[in-house]
C-alpha cells in the first residue's frame, strides 16, 4: 500500500506489529508506543512496527518546501 502524506498529515497505526514502513520519497518521523525516542527516516529507509501500541507516521518538512513524504506499508509473509 502506497500513501502519500502531506505536511501536518499523520498516519496512525494500531495492531501493526510486523508491518515495514518504507519511505520512498521524502522524510518521515515515526513514534511508537514502549520505545523511547523516535525514528527518523529518508528516501529508502524502513521501520518494522514492533509492538501493537498505537504508531504515528509524519512528514518532515524543510522551511519553505511544503513538501510531503511517500510511504509504502509492507506485511510480513
Amino acid at each position: 500500500m502506497l500513501l502519500q502524506l502531506k505536511h501536518n498529515d499523520f498516519l496512525r497505526l494500531r495492531g501493526a506489529r510486523g508491518v515495514a514502513i518504507e519511505v520512498v520519497d521524502g522524510r518521515v518521523w515515526i513514534t511508537e508506543d514502549g520505545r523511547e525516542a523516535d525514528s527518523f527516516l529518508d528516501p529508502g529507509g524502513r521501520y518494522r512496527v514492533r509492538g501493537d501500541g498505537l504508531v504515528l507516521v509524519g512528514a518532515e518538512t524543510y522551511a519553505g518546501d511544503g513538501a510531503g513524504a511517500e510511504v509504502r506499508l509492507l506485511r510480513s509473509p
